[in-house]
């Protein structure tokens, strides 16, 4: 990467993480250096850090100076946020969007917990992909998707199913709720989770709205089941599913337990006894070759 980056000319400063949070910091300093574009050399975890620098103490609105844009090289685990990028992989085209690439503008989700918040590029769950966060090292060796179905064993036979109370609410649309116990509520810009799973596949990173994804609890038959309409993107109809375009939603447990959850992919270190989550419409430029398709 660094030297196709020389070679094509480019005036560029090169910064390596070297623990968790460093490229968030890394991110924020570059904000504030003036720097006009960022190519992220990483997976969803590493997007995220990034992205979280970024808008860190950012306001929206006049006046306010522009986020520099973000190319994207993919070499991460899920690699979902790469899936939602018009452009082939490969480094040369994560070159060419970062040099002359076109600018996107993408929406952000924000979650809101007791004791902090934060951002995220794809995903914010709680469920049983807390638990296959949990098992997935044990899987490290195998490649993205492989992993997570891994992972989703062990996962699914010590998963008790949470009793949540989910609030939701659309654009010009009342609030509606659901309770019941869950399998999975995941709050998603993009369409995919877990390097793969079609959770919403019609779902938009540039609509303004999020995608809510919510399972009730299922036996293991039907698990074994639907998992293949997972994968596909094709589970619309089945009772025990939910799916909707949010703008807002609030997840509380109904049996006083804290809640685990992640964010893109990274389990959080925090429980909490509800999760608040907003849609930040089209605040973040991506950088897509011109004139190339996924």
């Amino acid at each position: 990467m660094q030297r196709l980056l020389e070679r094509a000319g480019a005036d560029f400063i090169l910064h390596l993480t070297e623990a968790p949070r460093h490229a968030e910091a890394i991110a924020a300093q570059a904000r504030d250096a003036g720097a006009w574009r960022i190519l992220v050399v990483g997976g969803d975890g590493t997007i995220h850090e990034v992205v979280s620098g970024l808008l860190s103490g950012k306001g929206f609105g006049a006046g306010t100076p522009p986020l520099p844009a973000i190319a994207v090289f993919p070499v991460g685990t899920g690699n979902d946020f790469h899936r939602l990028i018009r452009a082939p992989k490969g480094p040369e085209a994560a070159v060419r969007a970062l040099l002359g690439g076109t600018e996107r503008a993408f929406d952000v989700g924000h979650a809101r917990w007791q004791g902090g918040e934060g951002h995220f590029v794809n995903l914010v769950g709680v469920g049983i992909d807390v638990e296959v966060l949990r098992n997935r090292p044990r899987f490290a060796k195998l490649p993205g998707l492989l992993q997570y179905l891994a992972a989703f064993v062990p996962a699914l036979a010590g998963f008790r199913p949470l009793s949540l109370q989910v609030t939701f609410e659309g654009q010009g649309t009342p609030g509606e709720t659901i309770e019941a116990p869950v399998l999975i509520s995941a709050v998603t810009v993009g369409h995919s989770i877990g390097g793969g799973f079609l959770v919403s596949p019609d779902a938009r990173p540039d609509d303004g709205l999020l995608d809510l994804f919510l399972v009730e609890k299922l036996g293991l038959g039907k698990v074994i089941r639907y998992l293949p309409g997972i994968l596909r993107g094709s589970l619309n109809g089945k009772p025990e599913v939910h799916q909707a375009q949010v703008t807002r939603v609030e997840i509380r447990p109904m049996d006083g337990r804290p809640l685990s959850f992640e964010l893109d992919g990274e389990l959080m270190a925090d429980e909490t006894p509800s999760l608040a989550i907003q849609v930040l419409p089209r605040c973040l430029p991506i950088l897509e070759p011109a004139g190339e398709a996924a």
